[in-house]
């Protein structure tokens, strides 16, 4: 009941019918109060023509609409069209002097006929069109070819009736004159005209979309009807503005399916551009988050943010703000002309004001952007000055994490070009992930406070992460596999992200698991005394593990392996995830495409040693890189992915098989060789 009384409310649709009014009220009155007006002969071969035209563009667009949306709501005007189609043109060939062949008082009665047929037919067939819904179609094409062939049978056999029936109903003289019988008709055709107006007026009808030119034809046609009650010869004012009248229907169907075609190449533009922005929103903030989710450390979590937000948003100057007891304190701020900001300092929620409005306090308490003009800051800047920094536009972004504002973005720009929604949302994006990452990132540098709770809370974590990361990986390998069906080619991309980034995760919370386990002083697994291990063996099996990464990324690894195998005392297990994790840092640490070299070596103090070109450690880093958590970051380079674990736990577990892990040699550009030296057995 709800969806008919709006629809009953629509103005737009009858917007079709009023246009119709004000079109074909003049006509019909020209025709009554008009007295004479010369005879045209084409006149009825132009009006029979650009009927049939008509309609057989109605009926394509019709075929069109019920292909591409799979819906039969259209297969109703379809009918229609080819029905009226087909008999506008046997009108036009039984109309006396268009066919010299089809001549004769029988052919002239069948015109009159099927003349009055049509405008009895029409308004019954769009009240009836009016009325269907539709519904969804999985092969619409036969549906087509079946409403194409019942609308040309139904023109065929009312040609045919009128050609047989005609010369007894005797409609017309053989002079043009017409007798009352025709009036009755156009009462009759009046009566599906109005009722299916008030049908509509009253919700009962189908679909909204052919409802406006549909109102417009049954309008036309009421016109019509009227118009036949004044109708006494041919070529007079009254048949002129008849036969126009009975045009019109057709091309307010015409009309109605063209504002249908055009609403709908609008619709899918904007959707398609709505889907475009959106994907491209998704896109910049998985990168971002990419990007951040690699890092440990808070500082570059922010940094990295920022700079994604002035990027993505094409903004001028981003500020975080953190939320503390006093107000907010200014965390971090990126400029692209480099002005500086008041980082460390903190300020009441309230000190940010535009005009009398407190927008990051407002911002706070809504938990909900605000979009504003310029800003300033109550105790930075001084009374005279109308913007903070020069800005012109900005939004106060809450970053909402649980329900809870951890910080605040201030984004702005040095123009008068206003953000959109497409930008907030963006913002919006990226603000959620920021949110979480950053509180993440600040959990685990408060974790690293005390060494206790961090290994407590790593080694918790890292089990809690365990199982539904191996239940994901497993579903995810199984629908890589296609076990669970096929993969089309656009969803294989994606698929291969996401089970690569599986892999990842997965790796990365067992080296948090190992971690914290060293540092607790348990053993990640027991140690034999007796293991040994086969280094060569060790070292291919590294190679073959690091083999997808070094294609993705185009690295090449070289391995120098002596014919004689050498044995070292050691897990084999354990071996390799040093192995693994030189392997891993030797193309992380590379400017592509990486170049590394993996040796082995016997004698007294087997060796391997992993060899890259990359960008080097600074000299002040190289005692501090076997530290937890601790990452060479380059400005230049970036911030790569890690965790700042692989050498800690790499020389852990070196030294818990009696050897070492060492840097031989690194320097800034010019490369890094690690040398893992290990015990002879029974050494």
């Amino acid at each position: 009941m709800q969806a008919r009384t709006a629809a009953r409310s629509r103005p737009a649709v009858w917007l079709g019918s009023a246009a119709a009014l004000v079109i074909g009220l003049p006509i019909l009155l020209w025709g009554v109060l008009t007295k004479t007006t010369p005879e045209l002969q084409w006149f009825v071969a132009l009006c029979d023509g650009v009927a049939f035209v008509c309609m057989v563009v109605v009926a394509l667009l019709g075929s069109l609409d019920a292909e591409l949306r799979q819906n039969w709501r259209s297969l109703p005007i379809v009918f229609v069209a080819c029905s009226t189609a087909v008999m506008w043109a046997g009108h036009f060939a039984v109309f006396p002097g268009d066919v010299p062949a089809l001549s004769g008082q029988r052919f002239n009665q069948a015109a009159s006929t099927l003349f009055l047929t049509i405008n009895l037919l029409t308004p019954l067939m769009l009240s009836v069109a009016l009325l269907q819904r539709g519904g969804a179609l999985a092969r619409p094409r036969g549906f087509i070819v079946g409403a194409v062939s019942a609308g040309v049978l139904l023109g065929l056999v009312v040609i045919a009736v009128s050609v047989a029936l005609g010369p007894s109903l005797q409609t017309v003289s053989p002079a043009g004159e017409f007798l009352e019988f025709d009036a009755l008709v156009g009462v009759a055709g009046l009566i599906p005209a109005l009722l299916g107006l008030l049908a509509y007026s009253v919700g009962l009808h189908g679909d909204e979309r052919i409802a406006g030119g549909v109102l417009a034809a049954l309008t036309f046609t009421a016109l019509n009807s009227i118009s036949l009650l004044y109708l006494h010869a041919r070529y007079t004012p009254s048949w002129y503005a008849d036969h126009v009248l009975a045009l019109l229907p057709f091309a307010a169907l015409l009309a109605g399916q063209l504002w249908l075609y055009s609403g709908s190449v609008l619709a899918e533009r904007s959707a398609a551009s709505a889907v475009a922005m959106a994907s491209e929103r998704r896109r910049i903030g998985l990168d971002i988050a990419k990007a951040m989710a690699r890092e440990t450390d808070p500082m570059p979590v922010v940094d990295r943010l920022l700079n994604g937000v002035i990027d993505a948003l094409t903004a001028d100057r981003v500020t975080m703000l953190r939320l503390v007891p006093e107000g907010f304190v200014v965390e971090h701020s990126v400029d692209r002309q480099g002005r500086s900001a008041n980082v460390g300092v903190v300020l009441s929620l309230d000190s940010v004001v535009a005009g009398k409005r407190k927008v990051v306090s407002e911002a706070v308490e809504r938990q909900r952007p605000i979009v504003l003009g310029s800003y300033r800051v109550i105790g930075l800047d001084s009374d005279t000055e109308e913007g903070h920094a020069g800005i012109l536009r900005s939004v106060v972004m809450p970053l909402v994490r649980g329900g809870t504002v951890d910080g605040v973005l201030i984004v702005g720009r040095r123009t008068h070009r206003p953000f959109t929604q497409a930008d907030v949302d963006q913002l919006a994006e990226l603000g959620a992930i920021a949110a979480l990452v950053i509180r993440n990132s600040r959990l685990l540098a408060d974790a690293e406070s005390s060494s206790r709770a961090k290994s407590n809370f790593i080694n918790l974590a890292a089990h809690e992460f365990g199982t539904p990361i191996a239940v994901i990986r497993g579903y995810v390998d199984m629908i890589a596999d296609e076990t669970l069906g096929r993969l089309t080619s656009e969803q294989r991309g994606p698929m291969d992200a996401i089970r690569a980034t599986a892999a990842d995760l997965a790796e990365r919370v067992d080296q948090l698991l190992i971690a914290s386990r060293l540092e607790a002083g348990v053993s990640p697994q027991a140690v034999d005394s007796d293991a040994t291990a086969d280094l060569g063996v060790v070292v291919r099996e590294a190679v073959v593990r690091a083999k997808d990464r070094a294609a993705l990324i185009g690295a090449a690894i070289e391995i120098n392996i002596p014919a004689v195998p050498v044995v070292a005392e050691g897990s084999a297990r354990d071996i390799g995830i040093i192995v693994d994790n030189l392997l891993n840092n030797a193309m992380t640490y590379s400017r592509g495409p990486a170049q590394v070299s993996v040796e082995v070596a016997g004698g007294e103090s087997p060796e391997i040693r992993v060899s890259d070109q990359g960008i080097g450690i600074p000299e002040a880093a190289k005692e501090r890189i076997f530290d937890q958590f601790y990452r060479v970051d380059d400005v230049d380079f970036g911030y790569p992915a890690g965790t700042g674990l692989g050498l800690y736990i790499g020389r852990r577990l070196a030294e818990r098989h009696g050897g070492q892990l060492l840097l031989e040699r690194s320097s800034p550009d010019a490369g890094s060789v690690f040398t893992l030296r290990l015990r002879r057995p029974n050494a």
